[in-house]
C-alpha cells in the first residue's frame, strides 16, 4: 500500500513540473559566465608601486573598485594620470586603454569594463600615496659648543684626528678659524626639501630630488678654513648639495647625492648616512643628536700626525665623519618643490 502510495506521488509531482514548461526549449536560458565576465585581471597606472587590488560585490555586481599605490611627486598632473597597462578576459572591453589617461585629481577616477555579452561594471580606482621616510621638509638644528660651552651654535659636529687623539667638536668651537664671508653658520637659516619621483619595483630603490634653499642672509656656507694659508674642506663638510641636486636611497638606508644635471642619476658625487634621535659612538666618541643627523664617512688613512697639536689635525686632516644636525618640521615636500625646480641657485 505504501509503495503505491509513493508511486502515485512521484508520478503527480513529475507532472507537475512537466507542466511548467510547453517543451525543453521553453526553460529558462542559460548564459556562460564566461560571456558575462568583467572583472579586469590587472591595473597600472604611471607611478604606480605594486600590483592594483581589484574588487567585486556579488551585492552589487554593477559596480567595483581598484585601489592602487602611487609615487604622486612622479605624476606632473592627476587629472590625466596615463594609464601603463589593463589586462581584461573573454572579450571583454574598457572605456580606457594602454595609453588613455584618468582623472585621479579628486582622489579617485572611474572607467567601464563591458563584458562580451554587453553587460557593464564600473570601476572606482583610488590611490593611497606612497610613503617614502626621506620624503619631507628639514631644518638645521644648532646646538652648543662640545669643546667650548660659550661657543656660537651650530649644526656641524665633526670628528677626526689620528689613532690615540680623536676629537669631536663643533666647527664653531674654534669659531676665529672661519672669516667674514666663510662661516658654517650661514648655512644655518636653510630650508632642505627632499621629494620622492619614482621607485624602482625591481631593485626597490627610490629616486628624488633634493632643494636647499638659503635662508633669509641668502647665503650658503663656504667652508674655507683660515689658518694660514686657507684650505677648503667643502668637500668634507658639505653634507647636503647647494640648490638643487638629485639623490637615491636603496635597501642599505644610505643616501647618494646626484647633480642636478645627472638626470640619470650615473655619476654620484658623495653617500650620507641618516641617524634618528639618540646618541652614537662613533671612534669612541659618543656623538649625540637631538632630532636627527645627515652624516658622511671618510676611510682615511688618518696619519696626518704634527706633534704641536694645531686644530688642523682634526679640522683638516684625518676627517673621520661629519654631520648635520636637522629636524623635521613636515612629511611632505615643499609645496612649491616642483616650481622651486626650476630655478637656478
Amino acid at each position: 500500500m505504501q509503495k503505491t502510495i509513493l508511486f502515485f506521488l512521484c508520478a503527480l509531482l513529475g507532472s507537475a513540473l512537466a507542466g511548467c514548461y510547453e517543451n525543453d526549449s521553453s526553460g529558462p536560458d542559460m548564459v556562460d559566465p564566461w560571456l558575462r565576465e568583467r572583472t579586469p585581471l590587472n591595473l597600472r597606472l604611471e607611478s604606480q608601486i605594486g600590483a592594483a587590488v581589484i574588487t567585486d560585490d556579488w551585492r552589487d555586481d554593477a559596480h567595483g573598485r581598484i585601489r592602487v599605490q602611487l609615487v604622486t611627486g612622479g605624476i606632473s598632473d592627476l587629472k590625466r594620470v596615463k594609464v601603463v597597462a589593463i589586462d581584461l578576459q573573454y572579450n571583454a572591453t574598457a572605456s580606457i586603454r594602454e595609453g588613455s589617461t584618468l582623472d585621479m585629481s579628486t582622489g579617485e577616477g572611474t572607467f567601464v569594463v563591458t563584458a562580451e555579452n554587453g553587460e557593464t561594471r564600473q570601476y572606482s580606482v583610488s590611490y593611497d600615496p606612497f610613503r617614502e621616510p626621506l620624503e619631507g621638509v628639514y631644518v638645521f638644528d644648532p646646538v652648543g659648543g662640545i669643546l667650548d660651552g660659550s661657543a656660537p651654535k651650530s649644526s656641524l659636529v665633526l670628528v677626526g684626528g689620528w689613532d690615540g687623539a680623536v676629537v669631536m667638536s663643533t666647527v664653531m668651537d674654534k669659531s676665529w678659524h672661519w672669516g667674514n664671508g666663510y662661516t658654517p653658520a650661514d648655512e644655518e637659516d636653510n630650508t632642505v626639501s627632499f621629494q620622492l619621483a619614482r621607485v624602482d619595483e625591481t631593485s626597490g630603490v627610490s629616486y628624488g630630488t633634493t632643494l636647499n634653499l638659503p635662508g633669509p642672509d641668502g647665503k650658503y656656507a663656504n667652508y674655507l678654513f683660515q689658518n694660514n694659508p686657507q684650505k677648503d674642506v667643502n668637500a668634507f663638510y658639505r653634507i647636503i648639495p647647494k640648490g638643487r641636486s638629485r639623490w637615491s636611497k636603496g635597501d642599505d638606508g644610505m643616501i647618494v647625492f646626484y647633480a642636478w644635471d645627472d638626470t640619470q642619476y650615473a655619476e654620484p658625487l658623495f653617500k650620507v648616512g641618516q641617524l634618528e634621535a639618540g646618541s652614537y659612538d662613533f671612534w669612541g666618541k659618543t656623538v649625540s643628536v637631538p632630532h636627527l643627523s645627515f652624516y658622511r664617512s671618510f676611510p682615511g688613512p688618518y696619519d696626518w700626525i704634527d706633534n704641536n697639536w694645531p686644530d688642523d689635525r682634526w679640522f683638516v686632516h684625518n676627517i673621520r665623519n661629519t654631520f648635520y644636525l636637522m629636524k623635521k618640521s613636515s612629511d611632505a615636500p615643499l609645496e612649491d618643490h616642483d616650481e622651486l625646480l626650476k630655478n637656478e641657485y
